[in-house]
C-alpha cells in the first residue's frame, strides 16, 4: 500500500518536473526572441497575443511550441 502511494508520488513529481522544464525552456526560448527586438524601432504589442505571436514566429523562422503559446497566454494576462 505504501508502496503504491510513493510511486504515485514519484509518477507526479516526475511529470511536474518534466512540465516545468518545458516551461523553462519556453522562457529561455522567449527570452533570447525578444533579446533581437530593437526597441527603439519597433514596438511589442504586449496586449495582442495575435501580434505578438506572429512577431515571435518571425523571429523564430517556425512555429512557437505549445510552451511558448502557453506562456505568451500568460504575458498577456499580466
Amino acid at each position: 500500500m505504501i508502496q503504491k502511494l510513493l510511486t504515485d508520488i514519484e509518477m507526479e513529481v516526475k511529470y511536474n518536473i518534466y512540465t516545468e522544464q518545458k516551461n523553462l525552456i519556453a522562457v529561455k526560448n522567449l527570452k533570447e526572441l525578444l533579446n533581437q527586438i530593437d526597441y527603439e524601432a519597433e514596438a511589442v504589442p504586449l496586449e495582442d497575443k495575435h501580434k505578438l505571436s506572429r512577431l515571435l514566429v518571425t523571429l523564430k523562422g517556425r512555429a512557437l511550441s505549445d510552451a511558448e503559446n502557453q506562456l505568451i497566454e500568460r504575458i498577456i494576462r499580466k
